[in-house]
């Protein structure tokens, strides 16, 4: 399971790397490419990487002078696939939550209603 800095690295990651293949970044255009809740420093950035690195989420083929050739493995890309979907189902199970608690009290207040003007 991956962390929010974790997984926010690994997204911008996959979105420079749509190819599937090795390119080439430097720090300065991965850190823009952050938002701004996420902006990570060098060290944090290396251990973020290190850490995909390890988990088998990423390849690196080169850490150089704040210059990366890496590319996001199909581990990464499914990773992402499978939070989207679980992000986009838990949004929807919300929706339906809301909607039905909002119909079972609007019937309950109905019936409630209902029952009262009959046997008055």
């Amino acid at each position: 399971m991956l962390d929010k800095k974790t997984a926010v690295t690994l997204k911008v990651l996959n979105a420079l790397c749509e190819e599937e293949t090795y390119k080439v970044i430097d720090y300065n255009s991965l850190i823009e490419k952050f938002p701004n809740k996420y902006k990570a420093t060098k060290e944090s950035l290396e251990q973020n990487l290190e850490y995909l690195k390890a988990g088998g989420y990423i390849d690196i083929k080169y850490a150089e002078n704040d210059t990366y050739c890496l590319c996001v493995l199909p581990k990464g890309r499914i990773t992402l696939e499978d939070s989207s979907r679980e992000s986009k189902s838990a949004f929807r199970f919300n929706q339906m939550l809301v909607i039905t608690t909002l119909a079972s009290g609007i019937m309950a207040f109905l019936g409630a209603f209902l029952a009262v003007m009959l046997f008055k």
